[in-house]
């Protein structure tokens, strides 16, 4: 089995994305660069959510939040924890 084009996949979203913003920019009526957003274009494609393809690398840092009471592996492409992951994905 052929790997997705993973470059492809994330082009396309941010695409998607974008257009989105520029929409949303439109009806309130200002510019889309003064918009604020947490998306990171260069975060990992997942589509874990919809059974499609992840190219998450869960061999980064592992991860322990101040209190102790989660700790996880993170993705050595962008950083994300599994916990987190887990939690956006399941079903």
């Amino acid at each position: 089995m052929t790997e997705p084009d993973f470059e492809a996949l994330r082009a396309r979203r941010n695409f998607d994305v974008r257009q989105r913003l520029q929409k949303l920019a439109d009806e309130l009526g200002v510019d889309p660069d003064t918009m604020w957003t947490s998306f990171n274009p260069n975060a990992c494609y997942c589509a874990c959510a919809s059974g499609g393809p992840c190219e998450h690398q869960w061999d980064g840092e592992p991860y322990e939040s101040d209190d102790g009471a989660v700790w996880s592996t993170t993705c050595s492409r962008c950083g994300q924890t599994a916990f987190s992951h887990s939690l956006r994905t399941a079903p």
